[in-house]
């Protein structure tokens, strides 16, 4: 079975009233194929408040897509970049009061992590005052040989996980991959914790550079260049920069 396979498989959860509850915010730009797959095993995992943030997408299926979501659309009508969540004023009160998960929407955990991820990150921080956030660690050991940023990626992710605080926990930075936020976090990188108990995969870094697809070209192509990403046309990744 494919990569996408696996991630779209599998039945449904019972969830706890936590996982039922926490507000997950994706922020939506121009991608379909990951957002499918990251929403398919939020609901499999039982989660119920789903929120799709558009950062003025113009991919015509994932406009198609989000039109049709039963899921909260939230439309800012222009591009907020990864900090849209902070800027849009629907969400202000959400985000003092409420935990909450923010991520792109090609963060996706994998075919081990629990339906209840989201429930252990709130016990890791509730044992870990100190930060501000948590998240899964993200996988580097199956990126395919046909991404053309392989070595790049597997050696700017190993300063995430040289400082351990506790068992297959590790104090690091986060900026939009898949996290559990306390309420009233504000935009930042941390301070931040990485479990490699669990794990995710950032889809991006599985792509045939040589062959991105209609989808992933069309992505790269309207990439946003102010804002630095592995797979936008011309975009340079700056080293250091969290995930």
């Amino acid at each position: 079975m494919s990569l996408l396979g696996r991630l779209l498989g599998g039945g449904r959860s019972a969830a706890s009233p936590f996982t039922r509850a926490v507000p997950v915010i994706i922020n939506c730009r121009d991608r379909l194929t990951c957002l499918r797959a990251l929403v398919g095993w939020l609901e499999r995992a039982g989660h119920g408040n789903i929120i799709l943030l558009d950062n003025d997408s113009s991919y015509p299926p994932l406009l198609d897509y989000l039109k049709a979501s039963p899921h909260r659309v939230e439309r800012p009508g222009r591009n907020l970049g990864h900090t849209a969540p902070w800027q849009v004023d629907s969400l202000a009160v959400l985000l003092r009061t409420q935990w909450f998960v923010y991520t792109d929407p090609d963060v996706v955990p994998d075919e081990s992590c629990p339906a209840d991820l989201v429930e252990r990150l709130h016990d890791i921080l509730e044992e870990q005052p100190a930060y501000v956030k948590a998240g899964p660690a993200l996988r580097t050991d199956d990126l395919p040989d046909h991404y053309l940023r392989k070595a790049e990626v597997i050696g700017h992710e190993r300063q995430f996980y040289a400082k351990p605080i506790a068992a297959d926990l590790y104090e690091s930075f986060i900026d939009t991959t898949f996290a559990l936020y306390r309420p009233g976090t504000t935009y930042s990188h941390g301070p931040a914790l990485r479990s490699t108990r669990y794990r995710a995969r950032h889809l991006a870094w599985y792509v045939d550079s040589a062959n991105p697809g209609e989808e992933e070209a069309y992505y790269g192509r309207h990439a946003d260049r102010t804002v630095t990403n592995w797979n936008a046309e011309g975009s340079q990744e700056a080293t250091g920069k969290p995930d």
